[in-house]
């Protein structure tokens, strides 16, 4: 009887831990969503702040004048959003966008634990849900202004559907598990498809062997179906309005497979996101996997995440947001060491015993707990420099912000600016986090950015490669100021761009930056 109420409760307690761990996880990334969105990455998440700010003008007004340098990149629906938003409630606010992207990652920690049931016990799984949704890095990530949040609820979703259509395959299972998928690799432009097709077709081998795969309908289905969004609009980005030409170039650069920096890089990245500690037992994890299923569903997620960092060698080994989605692969990888665990400690006679349920309720819950503690305090302790840098700089954003609106002031936000606005690096962990578009957002300014400088060689070489450039931007665009910051300004590599930027009159100075008015002194430019 003990044995049949203790199997009775487990079900509800699971609930219960469920749902705290859930509603925890939200209030977590709820507090201080107010502040502006400096302590994770800049530039990405100010991207979409003036994308969003220039559909809300154009729901005002009619006419799109906010727009960031670098242009539409992704399918901008979480601005699309965000903007409709802004009209409801009458203004911008950015704690909109980021309450969203705190929602997404929560529902997506709710088709994690429903496919990791699959592939553990339902009491494993829990554990996988604890690392996903208390990772510190994902805690950063997950309510940033970006679209990864979205990509990674719905690469949840796709998995989750891609699993049951594999349990019992049908044509209108197909049709869901690809339209979700075309969702989510839709969603970021192509960073989930070698994840999603790398599931399908692993678990596609699983069940009928490599000759019937390649033969198989529905796999040929569900690869056209899946990427047919993504693939129109690439081909209208990249052949039409041509705005994603560039970015094809820089994400996608083989020649890196053959650096050590880039392998460097990339396991930097994964330190950041996860750290050695989460990585090492995942491997482990996926070891201890039983056959079938759950074995070839995370073969084809790791398969795919490695096919993804090689195909976007250049992004994977600078930006760990890129590696996003190892957290859920770890989270899905961890389960099966839970699982040993729990199985060991009911095995042991009296060892853990809580009243008469022992390791089959409530034990079980405390081991869970206890591991999933210790996990995220190893991975904690593991990765805290760069976590602890992005909490820093959120205490200096009424600095940064104050600095933006003076400058705004000073050009008279101005729409003709040239910016080199912080970004560079000084060591692995001390870096200037590139403000530039924060500077457009809170300045009211927008314009060209300045390429990084670098040390690259003579300083001849240099002052004639920046003053070339600089000319053909002058006579191009007709600048009206030059913002550079004092963390530029000392530096060897700037040596060119002072050579003749000096030769314009300073309108302000602060202290953190400098500004020339190109508007003057016109006849003597590059003499």
């Amino acid at each position: 009887m003990a044995t049949i109420r203790s199997l009775e409760k487990a079900p509800v307690l699971r609930l219960i831990i469920l749902g705290f761990l859930f509603v925890a996880a939200f209030c977590l990334r709820l507090y201080g969503i107010d502040r502006l969105p400096m302590g994770f990455d800049p530039l990405r998440e100010y991207h979409g702040a003036l994308l969003a700010r220039g559909f809300y003008e154009w729901l005002l007004t009619g006419e799109l004048s906010t727009v960031p340098p670098d242009g539409i990149i992704e399918p901008p629906i979480l601005e699309l959003v965000t903007s409709s938003a802004y009209l409801i409630f009458g203004g911008e606010h950015l704690w909109i966008p980021r309450l969203l992207s705190a929602l997404f990652w929560v529902v997506g920690g709710v088709f994690l634990y429903l496919t990791a049931k699959k592939v553990v016990s339902p009491n494993a799984a829990m554990f996988s849900v604890f690392f996903y949704l208390f990772v510190p890095y994902g805690v950063l990530a997950s309510r940033a202004f970006m679209p990864d949040p979205l990509m990674v609820m719905l690469l949840m979703v796709s998995i989750f559907t891609l699993v049951r259509y594999h349990e019992q395959p049908s044509t209108r299972r197909l049709i869901v598990a690809a339209a979700i998928s075309s969702l989510a690799i839709f969603g970021k432009l192509g960073i989930c498809l070698f994840q999603i097709l790398g599931a399908f077709v692993s678990l596609t081998v699983y069940r009928q062997g490599v000759r019937r795969s390649l033969t198989n309908p529905h796999l040929l289905m569900f690869t056209v179906l899946s990427i047919i969004p993504t693939g129109l609009y690439g081909l209208y980005g990249t052949l039409l309005a041509g705005f994603l030409q560039k970015q094809v170039s820089q994400k996608v650069a083989p020649q890196l497979l053959l650096t050590a920096s880039f392998w460097d890089g990339w396991l930097y990245s994964v330190w950041v996101v996860i750290g050695y500690v989460a990585l090492l037992g995942a491997l482990v994890g996926v070891l201890l996997l039983h056959k079938g299923l759950p074995r070839a569903l995370m073969i084809g997620l790791w398969g795919g995440y490695f096919l993804f960092g090689v195909a976007f060698a250049h992004h994977v080994a600078t930006v760990a947001y890129y590696s996003l989605q190892l957290i859920p692969l770890v989270a899905l990888s961890l389960g099966p060491i839970a699982d040993l665990i729990m199985k060991c400690l009911s095995q042991t006679v009296n060892l853990y015993r809580v009243g008469q349920l022992g390791l089959r309720g409530y034990g079980r819950a405390i081991v869970v707990l206890g591991l999933s503690i210790s996990l995220l305090v190893l991975s904690a302790i593991g990765n805290r420099q760069p976590t602890d840098w992005m909490i820093a700089q959120q205490s200096h954003a009424a600095s940064y912000v104050a600095s933006s609106q003076e400058i705004g002031k000073v050009v008279k936000h101005s729409h003709s600016t040239i910016s080199l606005f912080g970004g560079y690096i000084t060591n692995a962990y001390s870096r200037e986090p590139n403000y530039t578009y924060a500077l457009m957002y809170h300045g009211q300014l927008s314009g060209y950015i300045w390429p990084y400088p670098s040390r690259s060689g003579t300083p001849k070489e240099q002052n004639s490669a920046e003053r070339k450039l600089f000319s053909r931007r002058y006579s191009k665009r007709s600048p009206e100021y030059f913002i550079i910051s004092k963390g530029w300004w000392p530096r060897a590599e700037t040596r060119g761009l002072k050579a003749f930027i000096n030769k314009f009159p300073i309108a302000a100075q602060g202290d953190t930056y400098i500004v020339f008015d190109l508007r003057k002194a016109r006849d003597r430019t590059l003499a």
